[in-house]
């Protein structure tokens, strides 16, 4: 531990860090997780446990959008939910102030927000990064 790329060890001259480094991996080590056993017994219900929830959560494959081309490898498509954002995340995004983003709200020049409740609205992440690529796009 403590090892740099160049060979160096700089925490062999300070003991008291190189002690609290060592507390941490011991603690840290508790947290990471076991390593699964070399070989499932099917017998065992633990294993078969542990097989059948692998199973469920495993990522589906995904179809591809556009044939790949010879000699290329194809790409997954990832799957990604819809990020969303708050107003006041909007305005920190944007830089403009709420009262701002309502007044473009209303004129509609701004992207429309999604409504979650009757007092509660976001807006798609990836909506407002592309208005703000318009605005740069309109400077010139």
């Amino acid at each position: 531990m403590g090892q740099i790329a160049g060979g160096a060890v700089p925490f062999d001259d300070n003991p008291g860090l190189k002690n609290a480094l060592d507390k941490l991996e011991r603690l840290t080590s508790v947290l990471r997780k076991p390593e699964p056993p070399d070989c499932l017994n099917a017998n065992n219900p633990v294993h078969a446990l542990l097989a059948t929830t692998e199973a469920a959560f495993a990522p589906a494959p995904m179809e591809l959008e556009a044939p790949v081309a010879a000699g290329r490898r194809p790409k997954a498509a990832i799957a990604v939910a819809p990020t969303l954002l708050s107003m006041k995340q909007a305005s920190t995004m944007t830089t403009l102030s709420v009262s701002s983003i309502k007044r473009m709200m209303a004129a509609g020049t701004f992207p429309k927000p999604v409504r979650l409740g009757e007092s509660r609205i976001a807006f798609v992440d990836a909506e407002i990064h592309a208005w703000v690529r318009a605005r740069i796009a309109e400077r010139g």
